[in-house]
């Protein structure tokens, strides 16, 4: 009976440590998918911030009334269309809050769509974008140029993002998996898209 009730204790004590150990290795897990590494330096002592590039076609559309040439404005914005026009853009979604994985996972990549030229943009110590697309890509945004030119003309490019994705004029797909956009900071910006 004395046999018994040791291995009753012995069973019971064995499955709490199992129980604890599995806990702290998921708080260990959590902790390095979700945290939000420290920023270590500021930002540059020559930091000005980022103008908007479609600032100087919507002036130059814009009568001494103040009335702006919507049409006018949007058609040479779309001509104008480069680079700039996409930094700007993504860092108005927020990638600028992205990071780089805690986990392995490297850093963020998200690739743009733009009437069916690919560019990459990677966070990695400020916004890298180049022309051309990528094979590990976390976030794909597809649109049109028009598209882009009047979310930069818009009041709040946010917001008329979010509308645009969800009118179905702007396509977001997560390439990544969830685990990984979540230890890259995505999944933020892209609740705040849908």
């Amino acid at each position: 009976m004395e046999n018994k009730k040791a291995g009753f204790w012995f069973l019971v004590i064995g499955v709490l440590i199992a129980i604890i150990l599995i806990i702290i290795i998921l708080g260990i897990f959590a902790y390095l998918v979700f945290k939000t590494p420290a920023k270590v330096n500021g930002p540059p002592e020559d930091y000005k911030p980022l103008e908007n590039p479609i600032r100087a076609v919507v002036f130059k559309n814009t009568d001494a009334s103040g009335k702006i040439n919507q049409e006018q404005a949007l058609s040479e914005g779309i001509r104008e269309f480069n680079v700039e026009y996409i930094n700007y853009l993504l860092l108005a979604l927020g990638v600028g809050s992205l990071h780089k994985s805690a986990v392995g996972y490297g850093n963020p990549v998200v690739e743009m769509n733009i009437d069916n030229e690919a560019w990459n943009s990677e966070i990695s110590g400020g916004l890298i974008t180049k022309q051309g697309s990528v094979e590990e890509e976390d976030l794909r945004i597809t649109m049109s140029r028009s598209e882009a030119v009047k979310a930069l003309m818009s009041d709040n490019i946010q917001s008329y993002m979010k509308t645009s994705v969800n009118n179905g004029d702007t396509r977001l797909e997560m390439v990544a998996s969830k685990v990984e956009l979540a230890s890259k900071g995505y999944l933020d910006l892209y609740n705040n898209l849908k």
